[in-house]
């Protein structure tokens, strides 16, 4: 079959067609029909289909050559190469587009960029869960309190009425990404309040779910909401913190207080051990022990930062707030 790759290195928007091939919209359909039966959740599929169509743009996907070549050469809108992780999806949708048809193909290994862990402080937590309203709120309280994934809190397979048990005030997660059963994990008084008024405001039953809507709508309206705060603080930190840090930061937290790393795992839903142990080397910073000082005057700020004390937060009253190790 001939290559839909021109020889000579491209990027994308050189090499792309303008249109997805005709014949690849019902092979791209089929395999979806055929992720659903495997029982990959609406989301993945969502996933898989948009990186199949972008290498259907790129290849010919009955030819794993092609394809292979496009991911190698794959670079983003502005001429920087891809990243391997983003390489590693784009092999993995083709992988199951190559069970499904039954093409052999070996699938190439890229190497994963380490994903740093960068929890953000207590303080930018209870900032973020202050400015945000209403349900919004609701759910960064439950990611902080719990470490709870977004997709555990909001969408298919999301936080149900009966994981909240008012009388133990607790949350029971439910199972996800192939890890056992996780024990209850223990919330505040306040938040148990808060999460019985939002069922029955909404008159939910013990098996509905507590958030309608999917995981992407959740992380969009947080990111609306950590950015209006990041602006409304002139504090360009906020803007960095991810909704997955929300689950960083407990983790750490809870790794701190319990200072074993397999217990941490069961609680926290890693299926492997080495995922929990990569925390540790923040532990090892500090011991979680900080000299914290908070100034309204700009050259106090100036002698503090002098003195190796770091920049955290500026508070509402325009209080800074730094801190140093003891």
């Amino acid at each position: 079959m001939h290559s839909h790759i021109d020889p000579t290195p491209a990027t994308c928007d050189q090499a792309i067609r303008t249109e997805l091939p005709a014949h690849e919209i019902p092979n791209i359909q089929s395999v979806l029909l055929y992720l659903e039966r495997k029982g990959r959740s609406p989301e993945t599929r969502r996933t898989y289909e948009k990186h199949l169509k972008i290498l259907s743009k790129l290849a010919d996907l009955r030819n794993p050559l092609t394809v292979e070549l496009a991911i190698a050469r794959y670079k983003l809108k502005d001429g920087r190469p891809a990243s391997n992780s983003f390489k590693t999806k784009l092999c993995d949708a083709y992988g199951n587009y190559c069970k499904h048809f039954k093409i052999q193909w070996e699938k190439p290994t890229y190497t994963e960029e380490p994903k740093s862990i960068q929890p953000p402080t207590t303080e930018k937590c209870e900032m973020l869960i202050a400015s945000a309203k209403g349900e919004l709120s609701l759910k960064l309280d439950l990611s902080v309190q719990t470490g709870l994934r977004p997709c555990e809190i909001q969408g298919e397979k999301g936080l149900q009425t009966k994981d909240v048990h008012p009388d133990t005030k607790s949350i029971t997660p439910r199972s996800r990404k192939g890890c056992f059963a996780r024990p209850p994990i223990k919330v505040t008084e306040s938040l148990i309040a808060r999460l019985q008024a939002h069922i029955t405001k909404h008159n939910l039953k013990p098996e509905d779910l507590m958030f309608f809507g999917n995981t992407r709508r959740y992380g969009e309206h947080y990111r609306r909401c950590r950015n209006r705060l990041a602006r409304k603080l002139a504090d360009p930190t906020i803007a960095t913190i991810r909704l997955y840090d929300l689950r960083h930061y407990y983790v750490t937290k809870i790794l701190h207080r319990i200072q074993n790393t397999e217990i941490v795992r069961q609680i926290v839903g890693h299926k492997h051990l080495n995922t929990t142990q990569r925390y540790m080397h923040l532990l090892a910073q500090n011991n979680g022990e900080w000299i914290v000082e908070g100034t309204t005057d700009r050259e106090r700020a100036k002698q503090l930062l002098e003195a190796d004390f770091t920049y955290q937060l500026t508070a509402p009253d325009g209080t800074m707030l730094f801190r140093k190790p003891k």
